[in-house]
């Protein structure tokens, strides 16, 4: 028989008997939900890692050292390091502080010095306004940016924010508050007992949709001001401050070097005391895999369970077909078809059922993902997922049933025309 008779024979007998093509069909579909759902979430999470990756900064290292750094140090180890690679210098913590804006006290904010290619790593937000530039670093200007955050509360007149009170009329409001009602860019604050501009505002993503790895999201609103500006307005401090160093090299094979560059001038800055500690970002990275991967098999596992449990209901039923159409299969071998046409016939059949079951599943997998998964505006669905998710419910159909179709095909007319 060609294959087109074999199909439409195969879907004749299927839908002859719903009730048992339904229970082969069910649990293939449980077994292809569960792959679907696991290949889904998992490939858009290697998909979020690569993402994260990339605007983390290719061929990144983050050092610290004790010490502060100026510009000299700066441009003396720019020169050490490989050409068109990113470096950045920040105070190691953030601290806390307030300013005022228009006599209102405004805190509930960190803040720290940064430079321009601070924004080379990790930077996730839409920018308003301009961004600290080189002059400002080397003119000490006093220039702010601020983070903005997504406000999806109903907005209220801001003064409902404002404590007003006869005996404690300088109440603070929080600068979260301030920046969802007021646009403060090019608007001038009082910081540290100095007037500030403020020249860009760095809006935030949701935290559901920020890309970037935990450890380089900020879980307060910030200010930041230029990194030579902040060792300006706080002399007295400069011996209290450490300082992060990050370099991105823009490629993986450069970061070797890169390290072996900043720990010799650490060394020769500081002396051989000095024991910076390069971590390289990509290691990471590996982590990051290495955990999805594990999920991944975890997942996996449970599929192929799921999968097993489909593929022993297939036999069953397969087995169940045959015995119940012995006598057809004799009636067919009498009148000419051959061991291979009744082989075909059963797989087929099965197949079927496969490829009926896979697409349930995948219905029901493509369910599961968007009420169980975490974050669901994000995810895509590719199209090695769907495809995978076929072949295996068919490859699954095909090698439990072809045992018992191997059986029938073995079947000899006579004996199969004797059975009653």
């Amino acid at each position: 028989m060609k294959l087109p008779d074999l199909i439409s024979t195969g879907w004749t007998e299927i839908r002859s008997h719903k009730m048992r093509s339904f229970l082969s069909f069910f649990a293939i579909a449980i077994g292809i939900a569960t792959f679907f759902y696991t290949l889904s979430v998992l490939s858009q999470r290697y998909r979020d890692i690569h993402r994260s990756a990339v605007i983390s900064g290719i061929g990144r290292i983050d050092v610290t050292t004790e010490h502060p750094l100026d510009m000299t140090q700066y441009n003396t180890l720019k020169e050490m390091l490989p050409e068109h690679t990113s470096l950045s210098f920040a105070p190691r913590s953030f601290y806390y502080e307030q300013f005022t804006y228009k006599n209102k006290k405004v805190g509930g904010f960190s803040y720290g010095g940064i430079m321009p290619t601070w924004k080379d790593s990790s930077f996730a937000y839409r920018l308003e306004g301009r961004f600290i530039n080189w002059q400002d670093i080397a003119n000490k200007n006093r220039v702010v940016l601020l983070t903005v955050y997504p406000n999806e509360k109903e907005k209220r007149e801001l003064e409902e924010y404002v404590w007003n009170d006869e005996n404690e009329p300088e109440k603070t409001i929080k600068m979260t508050e301030l920046t969802s009602h007021v646009n403060l860019l090019n608007q001038q604050i009082i910081f540290n007992n100095e007037t500030f501009t403020v020249i860009g505002l760095l809006h935030s993503l949701e935290a559901k949709k920020d890309p970037r790895f935990r450890q380089d999201r900020e879980w307060s609103p910030r200010i930041y001001i230029p990194y030579t500006t902040f060792y300006d307005v706080q002399p007295g401090w400069r011996e209290e401050f450490t300082t992060a160093i990050r370099i991105i090299t823009g490629n993986e094979s450069t970061t070797r070097m890169a390290a072996s560059a900043v720990t010799s001038f650490l060394r020769s800055q500081f002396g051989i005391d000095e024991k910076p500690q390069p971590e390289f970002f990509r290691e990471k990275i590996k982590e990051r895999i290495k955990d999805a991967r594990a999920d991944l098999n975890k997942m996996l596992f449970l599929g192929l369970i799921a999968m097993i449990a489909g593929g022993i209901g297939i036999m069953n039923v397969t087995m169940a077909v045959i015995f119940s159409r012995t006598k057809e299969i004799g009636v067919r071998r009498a009148l000419g078809a051959t061991r291979g046409d009744i082989l075909a016939q059963f797989l087929v059949e099965a197949m079927l059922l496969g490829l009926c079951g896979s697409l349930a599943g995948m219905l029901l997998g493509y369910l599961a993902v968007l009420h169980m998964a975490a974050d669901t505006s994000q995810m895509t669905f590719s199209w090695w997922v769907v495809a995978l998710s076929i072949l295996i419910a068919l490859v699954t159909s095909f090698l439990f049933a072809l045992y018992p179709a191997w059986q029938a095909s073995k079947l000899r007319p006579v004996d199969a025309l004797k059975y009653e």
